[in-house]
């Protein structure tokens, strides 16, 4: 079975490869070449740059930049190194080693059969039944939901990796949760946990001033760090976030806005981490199932920065931390569960429109 998708979020696409490609035997290609934005088939942002960014062929030799100017970091270049045969471009996932995507061009697709596209932006909709209209005739159109659009209408099949939403009875439908690696997001087995540290990974994190706070009333005996694009540090590789996350002792996660799906905040859950978060910013998504003052999360939305300390000293200690940690790996283990939403969406991919 072939099947196309696009790339805008590059966990999200890898974990569309751990589905169809691993579980399910199929072949997933992505677009490459500029062609697919000129002929109007291809909008994740309307700029030269980032076209080129995730569509140009010859980022080995000419760096992309974003829509600035400002050259982008190794880790954002999304096809700088591949090998090209018969007619597909194999190319190297910077962020994962040893990660293959499947390229082709705009022509090499007309060439192909293909039994589904996947689009996984709304503005991709109508761009991918062209396409189908056009090109592919036979194909399947499944939006795959991993932000909260809900049902944007136009398509018949809806792959949500989102809370539950109000779908009409004649769209086939299928909830889960975007798969990641668990042989790097595990809880760690060693006695390498710091437990008086605190580390975040949100890009761009708008509520720094809280986790600075948090530092500096815990004293210089605890480790804060900030991870990503904008932040004190930076993390390309997928293994390497890993690490850092396991072998810290809680996630600082406060995100106006939340996620659809949340990719750190469901990774940091899978290491048994405890998370501070605002539950706030969750209402109504997937990522507030995870949450329990107390339990799980010190919410901030529940107590003082006082209170919040006070907690972090106390949950930090050898005999209170493994316990703690225990309960979040274990609501974890109670919300997501890849094997059995493997045989729902093999159900839901039977149901196509």
């Amino acid at each position: 079975m072939n099947i196309l998708a696009d790339l805008h979020h590059a966990d999200l696409y890898y974990s569309l490869q751990l589905l169809f490609e691993k579980r399910l035997q199929c072949c997933l290609y992505r677009p490459i070449g500029l062609e697919w934005w000129k002929e109007g088939f291809w909008h994740v942002y309307n700029h030269p740059a980032t076209a080129e960014q995730y569509l140009g062929l010859y980022q080995a030799h000419k760096i992309p930049t974003d829509i600035r100017g400002q050259p982008l970091p190794e880790s954002a270049r999304l096809n700088a190194h591949y090998r090209f045969e018969d007619g597909i471009y194999y190319i190297a996932d910077p962020t994962k080693d040893s990660i293959v995507n499947r390229g082709i061009t705009l022509d090499k697709f007309k060439e192909m059969k293909f039994d589904i596209l996947i689009s996984s932006i709304p503005q991709h909709i109508g761009p991918f039944n062209r396409l189908i209209e056009s090109y592919q005739p036979q194909a399947k159109h499944i939006f795959q939901v991993g932000n909260a659009w809900g049902n944007p209408g136009g398509v018949k099949n809806i792959l949500s990796s989102t809370s539950s939403f109000t779908v009409p009875s004649d769209i086939n439908t299928c909830f889960y949760h975007q798969e990641f690696d668990l042989s790097d997001f595990n809880p760690p087995i060693d006695n390498r946990v710091h437990t008086f540290s605190i580390k975040s990974f949100i890009h761009c994190m708008q509520s720094k001033s809280e986790m600075n706070t948090l530092a500096s009333e815990l004293g210089e005996w605890w480790n804060c760090r900030s991870y990503g694009a904008n932040m004190e540090d930076s993390v390309s590789k997928t293994k390497d976030l890993a690490t850092l996350m396991k072998s810290s002792g809680f996630i600082f996660h406060v995100k106006p806005g939340g996620d659809g799906y949340g990719h750190s905040l469901h990774n940091a859950f899978a290491c048994g981490k405890p998370v501070i978060t605002r539950s706030s910013h969750y209402r109504g998504k997937l990522g507030e199932q995870l949450f329990t003052h107390g339990v799980t999360c010190i919410d901030l939305d529940q107590c003082s920065m006082n209170e919040a300390v006070e907690m972090l000293r106390t949950w930090a200690q050898p005999n209170i931390y493994p316990i703690i940690s225990n309960q979040v790996y274990t609501r974890f283990k109670q919300l997501v569960d890849f094997d059995k939403e493997e045989q729902q969406i093999r159900q839901f991919l039977t149901n196509l429109r």
